[in-house]
């Protein structure tokens, strides 16, 4: 291995004393392929085993925590015990080489589809029509907010019952807990919205309840991660900016995380408004100041790239589509092959990637990674 890539594989320490073996991982990705009963197939646990030798920290595609949070077709799911013999599986697959296993634990909210939903209807903070075109969501009574709290606890409770090694709480891709926070999507005006203060307390609320579960059923090296997205500019107006996302870092390491994960499309993104401060991953790392680990994700293909990342503020560099093309990355670095990284799927390769089919039929549709052919589905 070429010695400009050591920084990738230093150790790294967690607040709660677990330790990971270098800097990589796997990001979550949306598999869309599930059973049908809502738990994981054997496409999928072929997909993590197959790339669980990327890095130390291996995050999970989101899971929904609650029946009426369901926001992909086959996605699976985490409030029923019936799903605990085959999340074991998968949480067996995914740390099949020593990684940490990490269960992505969300609720859709007004992303939601009702046709996935038993009451045909999707629940939100505040009824604020959802984007492109979807039904408009009921909001939320208080009781039912403190349902889903607990619906999150549930889930980490199966989580920890199943094996993984930790939960990464979902507050990020305009999911429910990020409705709560964003001012488009919460326009309540009871304790749980208005001042941010108030529209603060529904992540919060989540993490003290994963917490509380994790302190009674699993030993203190489980893990307990964040994803957020840093601000929320959209056609509908601005959900909240980067300070108030400095807040809700602060609010976040207070109650307990031992990492946070920013969602990005690149590493490098300047804050929507204010560039003097650096780039976004440069402002937040500066705001954690160690006090946890830092993951980021975006636009990484090469080894040269995650350790720009790491120089950039991350502590943590997560990979999602470049792993989809070549889940051999890692290996390829360690052998001083990094030339070899293929960044797009080869011909040859077409078929052997331990890819879902309906995740692979959405990567040739949308062009979620380039393939050296064209190739019909």
């Amino acid at each position: 291995m070429k010695p400009e890539f050591n920084s990738l594989f230093e150790e790294i320490k967690l607040p709660n004393g677990a330790v990971l073996s270098d800097r990589l991982g796997v990001a979550p990705m949306t598999t869309y392929s599930g059973n049908p009963d809502g738990t994981v197939s054997d496409e999928e646990l072929a997909y993590y085993r197959r790339r669980s030798n990327i890095g130390s920290l291996f995050i999970s595609a989101c899971i929904a925590v609650s029946e009426n949070g369901i926001a992909f077709p086959n996605q699976f799911v985490a409030f029923k015990d019936e799903v605990l013999p085959r999340l074991t599986q998968m949480a067996s697959a995914m740390k099949a080489n020593g990684n940490k296993a990490i269960l992505q634990i969300q609720h859709g909210g007004r992303q939601g589809q009702p046709s996935l939903i038993k009451t045909n209807e999707t629940v939100a903070p505040s009824a604020v029509e959802g984007p492109a075109g979807r039904p408009t969501p009921r909001a939320l009574t208080s009781d039912e907010i403190m349902d889903i709290i607990r619906d999150f606890g549930e889930a980490t409770r199966r989580a920890i019952e199943a094996g993984f090694d930790g939960v990464e709480i979902h507050g990020a891709n305009t999911y429910l807990i990020q409705q709560f926070v964003s001012e488009i999507t919460n326009r309540r005006e009871d304790e749980w919205g208005g001042s941010l203060e108030n529209r603060l307390k529904f992540p919060l609320a989540v993490l003290a309840e994963v917490k509380r579960v994790a302190e009674e059923f699993a030993d203190d090296q489980f893990i307990i991660g964040y994803r957020l997205s840093p601000e929320e500019y959209s056609e509908e107006g601005i959900g909240y900016t980067i300070e108030e996302t400095k807040i809700l870092t602060d609010r976040l390491i207070d109650g307990g995380i031992h990492y946070l994960h920013v969602s990005l499309m690149d590493f490098q993104k300047l804050p929507h408004n204010d560039k003097a401060e650096g780039s976004i991953v440069e402002i937040l790392s500066e705001k954690i100041a160690g006090r946890v680990a830092f993951v980021v994700v975006g636009s990484v293909k090469k080894p040269v790239e995650a350790v720009a990342a790491l120089e950039e503020g991350a502590d943590i560099v997560v990979m999602g589509r470049q792993v989809l093309a070549d889940p051999e990355w890692t290996e390829k670095v360690k052998q001083g092959k990094e030339n070899e990284i293929n960044e797009n799927v080869p011909k040859e390769m077409i078929g052997k990637l331990d890819i879902p089919g309906p995740l692979w039929e959405r990567m040739v549709k949308f062009k979620m990674v380039e393939i050296d052919e064209e190739v019909e589905v």
